[in-house]
């Protein structure tokens, strides 16, 4: 798997600084030597290096104290800090000591085997890859990944990002725990690294957000790949009820539940071929915006801004406002409590709803079938009909092609609580309930579809 090519600052004589870089490139490193202190401070007004080499006195006429560098640097520098070795040439236990308390990460023998040098640098960097590397999954961090995102925005070389995460992850963990969770974090950062060849890069920016970096030809095929042994392996990580029943029970406050896809993934893809990219700030936000596009669509999804992909881009949802979208919702009431359907009537109107009311599931079935549709029906399980009950009513509404869109709520004092997500309830209110949590859910549902 590639990572992002080291970034070595050496600050020395000319003589020395030329050896050293010629033995340090074939570490595989890209190398920057100067032979001033002012020089390397213009360097690091845009050059992020891995490690510094310099000395602990810079002789000529640049001259200049190592040490006080290394404090400087320390001082000035946010973090992520290069490594900072200073070559010193006293054999003197205290002066060495003191040239780690003016900051310095390493001190070693001036002059040096370049040998010794480049094992000392390869050992650093290595370091410096562990301790930037996600804990969870050995993946390069987000430190790692902004390094090989700033290499791809100068590099003459086309490339193209994937932003990959997991579509429900909270409600896994708070339905299994985190460590189940976790489980299933490192089983994806496995099938990335699987679908990656040695040309790839792959990073675990945080929790389920990884990043992939390929090529523009393969994207879409290695993001198809993805999904495909995602979607193999899934299912072993539920119980086999869960699977069988085909989602996830998600539990609100007030005891509000309602049904969650089971875990799928989702994948935004950008390309340098469509677009120039200002800074991987930029690189990121864009792939996330389309992996949200691809979080849109049920199971397991990818979006990619390339014009004829095999998954267009879908038009963005326009934002409705509260006003626009009470003159076009239309709610049915079916309860048989009397009094409490009259209070919802006429709180739901007062937001702006056009509400009707029955108290028969026969009814309300009919009423259902008439143009326009409502959008929503607010059902009491509870109830008396010539032919059906709540329950009944609910599963014959969602098992009906042309009014299976129509959104449910089931607003039930019955113990059982799954029962009312199993006959096909999109939410799940127990009774009682306040009337701004009732108000808050409707609201939610209706936006969702607008």
């Amino acid at each position: 798997m590639l990572l992002p090519t080291p970034v070595i600052l050496i600050i020395n004589q000319p003589r020395q600084a030329a050896e050293f870089a010629s033995v340090l490139e074939k570490t595989g490193s890209k190398v920057h030597a100067v032979t001033s202190f002012e020089e390397a401070n213009e360097l690091l007004s845009f050059l992020h290096p891995d490690i510094i080499i310099l000395p602990n006195e810079l002789g000529g006429a640049n001259a200049g104290d190592g040490r006080l560098y290394c404090q400087q640097i320390r001082a000035t520098l946010a973090p992520p800090r290069p490594v900072l070795v200073l070559l010193h040439p006293s054999t003197d236990v205290t002066e060495r000591i003191n040239a780690f308390r003016y900051g310095a990460d390493d001190v070693l023998g001036d002059p040096i085997d370049k040998n010794e040098l480049a094992v000392r640098v390869i050992a650093h960097l290595r370091r410096r890859q562990e301790e930037f590397s996600s804990q969870l999954t050995q993946l390069p961090g987000p430190n790692l990944i902004r390094r090989m995102l700033d290499q791809c925005l100068i590099s003459d070389k086309q490339w193209a990002a994937l932003s990959v995460d997991l579509n429900k992850i909270r409600v896994y963990n708070e339905t299994y725990g985190d460590l189940a969770g976790d489980q299933l974090i490192k089983a994806l950062a496995a099938i990335l690294v699987d679908c990656a060849d040695d040309n790839e890069f792959v990073g675990h920016i945080e929790a389920d957000d990884f990043l992939m970096v390929t090529r523009p030809e393969v994207a879409e095929r290695k993001a198809e790949l993805i999904c495909q042994q995602f979607d193999s392996i899934s299912s072993r990580f539920y119980p086999k009820g869960d699977i069988a029943r085909g989602y996830l029970i998600s539990t609100g406050r007030g005891g509000i539940r309602r049904r969650v896809p089971l875990i799928s993934i989702a994948i935004g893809i950008v390309n340098s071929t469509v677009r120039k990219f200002q800074s991987y700030v930029d690189v990121l936000t864009t792939a996330r915006d389309y992996r949200y596009l691809a979080k849109q669509s049920q199971g397991s999804f990818w979006v990619s801004d390339r014009s004829g992909s095999a998954h267009p881009l879908p038009e963005p949802p326009k934002p409705a406002g509260k006003d626009r979208l009470a003159e076009i919702t239309r709610i049915l009431v079916v309860e048989p409590d009397g009094a409490m359907a009259c209070l919802l009537q006429e709180t739901l109107a007062l937001e702006g709803y056009f509400v009707q009311v029955t108290s028969s599931a026969d009814d309300a079935l009919e009423l259902a079938r008439y143009e326009p549709r409502p959008d929503l029906i607010l059902l009491e399980s509870n109830l008396t009909g010539r032919k059906m009950d709540g329950w009944k009513l609910c599963r014959e509404l969602k098992s009906d092609e042309e009014l299976s869109r129509i959104w449910i709520v089931m607003a039930t004092s019955h113990p059982d609580q799954s029962l009312a997500l199993e006959a096909g309830a999109d939410l799940y209110l127990p009774k009682p309930f306040d009337m701004p949590s009732l108000l808050n859910e409707v609201n939610l549902l209706l936006r969702s579809r607008s």
